[in-house]
């Protein structure tokens, strides 16, 4: 017969347009008459060229159309919280798991199922110096796969190098809450443009459109920040 506790939620419509990867290249008709299997080759190459630049839309778009906004584009700074000037002399795996932690424990509202970080990326140099080269005190290494599969996974999270992931930067994320769809899937047109026919000239374009968001709510769940800030953050008073 007790009265029961209230809860409640707000709603807003909201809808995400499709946006593109594309790329194009032209050939001559003389040389895939000269060279056997030339077109094909330029179509493998289309296809690998059009993959990657959607990859890296996913991962760093600005979310300009037709670019999609990339994982790291919605990712936020880290919050120390309560972790703030707890650790003595923190190490890399330190400001990993800080970030992990802070994902998990950051909460929209109450009895909010926490987030869980599966992926970590560097740039090549940092993951270098802070997982390849890091050894302990008799000089074993302490990841000896980071240098062998240039990736290591450490308590279901994969921590790898990414070129395109700024020197001194880390970006931690709950990649399950980022949203892709294929609207419609790689097709390719060969035509004419301009005064090709003429030149004997033709081009072969490659592109997909697709869907790529991440919910409102679920934007905490990532996080791009200084790893240097994330060290100082976190750092125990001498």
């Amino acid at each position: 017969g007790g009265t029961k506790p209230e809860v409640d939620f707000s709603w807003e419509t909201n809808y995400t347009k499709p946006v593109k990867a594309a790329a194009w290249l032209k050939l001559t008709d003389e040389s895939i008459q000269d060279v056997a299997g030339l077109q094909s080759v330029a179509n493998d190459y289309l296809l690998k060229k059009h993959n990657l630049k959607k990859s890296r839309g996913i991962l760093f778009g600005d979310g300009t159309a037709p670019n999609p906004k990339g994982a790291t584009t919605y990712g936020r700074v880290f919050s120390a919280g309560d972790l703030a000037l707890s650790v003595t002399a923190p190490n890399f795996m330190d400001i990993v798991n800080a970030c992990i932690t802070d994902i998990a424990t950051t909460h929209n509202y109450e009895d909010e199922m926490p987030y869980k970080a599966n992926l970590v990326m560097v740039n090549p140099v940092d993951f270098y110096i802070q997982m390849v080269s890091a050894k302990d005190t008799q000089g074993h290494p302490l990841y000896p796969s980071a240098s062998l599969g240039n990736s290591v996974t450490i308590g279901g999270v994969t921590i790898m190098p990414e070129e395109s992931i700024t020197a001194g930067k880390i970006f931690v994320a709950d990649m399950s809450k980022y949203n892709t769809t294929n609207y419609l899937p790689y097709r390719v047109k060969i035509g004419y443009i301009n005064d090709d026919l003429i030149k004997n000239q033709f081009v072969i374009l490659g592109e997909s459109r697709f869907h790529a968001f991440v919910k409102k709510l679920d934007e905490q769940a990532f996080i791009y920040d200084d790893i240097a800030t994330i060290k100082t953050a976190i750092t125990a008073a001498p």
